[in-house]
This record gives C-alpha cells, sequence and structure tokens, in this order.
C-alpha cells in the first residue's frame, strides 16, 4: 500500500465519520432559529459523506491525454474485488457528488442572503429547491459511467500515449474513455471543471455584500438574531475557502489534459488526493462554528474523556492491589496500636 492509497484511506474513513455525526447533530440537535438551515447542512453533510465513502471506494488515479480524445482511469480502491463494473459506477457516483456539492455551497450563501432582506423559506421549499439544482450532478451521474470501456479497449492506447509506463505492475482495474468528446462525456467534464471558478466569484460578492448588511443593521437586531448570523457567516466563510481543494484538483486536471506538465505520476494522482479533503474537511464549518454543534461535541469528547479516565483509574487500582505484596496488605488490615 503505497502512500496515495494510505491518503485516500484517512482522510476518506475521516470524512464519513465526521458527516455522519454531522448529519445525527443536524436533524437532531439543531435549534430552532436553525432548524430550516439545518435542511442545508444536512444536504452538505450526505453528499459529502457519499463522496467521501466512493474515494475509498474506487481511489482514482487520472491519466489525462494531451491532445488526443482518450483519458484513462485506474481505480485502486476495493472496487476492484467487486469487478471492473463496480468502479466505473463508483467512480460516476464519486464525480456527480463534486458539482453538486459546489452547487449547494453557492445556495447557502444565497439563502443567508436572502433572509437578510426576506422572510426565510419553509423546508419544503428549500428541499425542492435542493432537488432543481441536484438535476444537473444527477443527470451526470447516471450517464457518465456509461463512456467507460473494457481494459482490453483503453489498455493498448495507453500504453502508446504512455510509453514509459509499465501498466503490468499495476494492481488496480485499468478503465477509461476512448473519446471524451461524446456528449456525456463532455457534459460531466465541463460541470466538473468549470462552474468551481464563476462560483466562487459569486460566493466572494455574497460573502462581501452579507458581512456590509449585518455591519449596517447590527444595531437593529435583536442580540439572538445577530449571535444566529454570525454563527452562520463564519460557518460560511470557512466553507467558502474549502472548494480551493477543488480548484486545484480541476487546475491539476486541465494542466495534464492541456500538456503544460506531461506524464507525472504526481500530477495524475494530485486531481484527487486533493478534491477528498473538501467534503473531509467541510463538517467542521458547523461542528466547530455552530455553538450547538459546537457544544454537542464538546459534550462527547467530555464524556469520552472521563469515560477513559475512570477505567485507567480502575484499571490501575487494580493493577496495584494485585501487584502490592500479601504481607503489606495483611499489615495494613491490622490496626495499630495505640501507645499508652
Amino acid at each position: 500500500m503505497h502512500f496515495f492509497q494510505i491518503w485516500h484511506y484517512f482522510w476518506g474513513a475521516s470524512g464519513c465519520f465526521l458527516n455522519l455525526l454531522l448529519v445525527y447533530i443536524a436533524i437532531f440537535k439543531s435549534p430552532k432559529a436553525i432548524r430550516t438551515y439545518a435542511t442545508l447542512i444536512v444536504n452538505f453533510a450526505i453528499t459529502d459523506f457519499v463522496e467521501c465513502f466512493f474515494d475509498v471506494f474506487i481511489q482514482i488515479r487520472l491519466l489525462p491525454a494531451p491532445g488526443d480524445v482518450t483519458m484513462t482511469y485506474i481505480f485502486n480502491g476495493f472496487c476492484k474485488y467487486f469487478g471492473d463494473m463496480s468502479c466505473k459506477i463508483g467512480a460516476s457516483l464519486f464525480l456527480h457528488c463534486i458539482p453538486h456539492a459546489v452547487w449547494s455551497l453557492l445556495l447557502s450563501f444565497g439563502y443567508r442572503y436572502y433572509i437578510l432582506h426576506h422572510p426565510g423559506l419553509t423546508r419544503r421549499t428549500l428541499i425542492c429547491i435542493l432537488i432543481v439544482i441536484y438535476i444537473p450532478s444527477f443527470v451526470q451521474g447516471l450517464t457518465y459511467w456509461t463512456n467507460f470501456v473494457e481494459t482490453d479497449e483503453i489498455l493498448p492506447l495507453a500504453k502508446q500515449i504512455f510509453p514509459s509506463y509499465n501498466f503490468s505492475e499495476e494492481t488496480g482495474v485499468i478503465s477509461g474513455i476512448v473519446d471524451v468528446t461524446t456528449i456525456t462525456a463532455t457534459y460531466a467534464i465541463v460541470h466538473l471543471s468549470f462552474p468551481i471558478f464563476p462560483v466562487y466569484t459569486i460566493i466572494y460578492i455574497l460573502r462581501t455584500k452579507i458581512i456590509a448588511h449585518l455591519l449596517r443593521n447590527s444595531q437593529m437586531m435583536t442580540t439572538e438574531t445577530k449571535a444566529v448570523h454570525t454563527q452562520m457567516l463564519r460557518a460560511l466563510t470557512f466553507q467558502a475557502f474549502i472548494p480551493i481543494f477543488v480548484w486545484i484538483g480541476a487546475s491539476c486536471y486541465l494542466i495534464s489534459q492541456l500538456g503544460i506538465i506531461q506524464q507525472s505520476p504526481l500530477m495524475e494522482h494530485a486531481v484527487f488526493v486533493s478534491v477528498i479533503l473538501m467534503p473531509t474537511l467541510s463538517p467542521f464549518t458547523y461542528l466547530l462554528f455552530v455553538r450547538p454543534y459546537k457544544k454537542f461535541c464538546m459534550k462527547i469528547i467530555y464524556t469520552l474523556t472521563c469515560s477513559k479516565k475512570r477505567h485507567d483509574d480502575a484499571k490501575g487500582s487494580k493493577f496495584d492491589s494485585h501487584n502490592t505484596p500479601s504481607h503489606i496488605v495483611a499489615l495494613s488490615k491490622v490496626a495499630p496500636i495505640s501507645s499508652s
């Protein structure tokens, strides 16, 4: 197991745990003031959990071919034990989570800006909006896997494009796309690579407007309202920097695809090694910056710490009693003789 596999296992497994924790807290521990917005938090957490799970499942190494219409994938995750088709479908499901997370982030900032000027939306309305923005990603996930071909078809092409690579040493599943100019392949590549740049720009503009509005109207807000807005703004501000990892991954892909850097295993791994950090770190935006969520997490940590300490103390006492010589134990039980 090499470094990149360990990286995927560590960050993917950590992300699965953190996002499941966030789902539970958002559903059962959200205060009334943010209960509606918790719908968006649950959407984030479920999307990121699915992304982390499939990252561990497939562990993609992407080999773009500069000046060519082919694209080679090597799947090093445990999908290889379930057959080639599981890797292809897993890749499609994994990749469709990335743009949905980006669109969801834009919706979160847009909603925070909206409720500064209008009454909050109902949970049902938010769910309907989430379904609408999920449609482009759903179409991608439903169709992208159909572009993958068998190893026997892509391997001869990969050997021609990467003559210095010894593919016989690869332990993962080798698959790929022989023509990235098909409608479904082009749609997926564009949907994955390009929205992040304009979306990030819009998020920055919305963040600036939200801060300006809060500063102008801080005196008119109740203490509770101001506290809620401040907490959510901190969370969203932290979260606004997380898509930089997707930006790094998209940049690595474009640099390789355009031939700026060619045949670099580091760049081929870096595309998705960087992307996995986004869904893993995203839960911290709420677990750290939303006070009720943070208090619940601190309570869990405190409980576990105290439980471990009591266990260690009990173990230590038992150890001492078993290792004290019997004559000393006997003497300690004898009452002292009082002096006359």
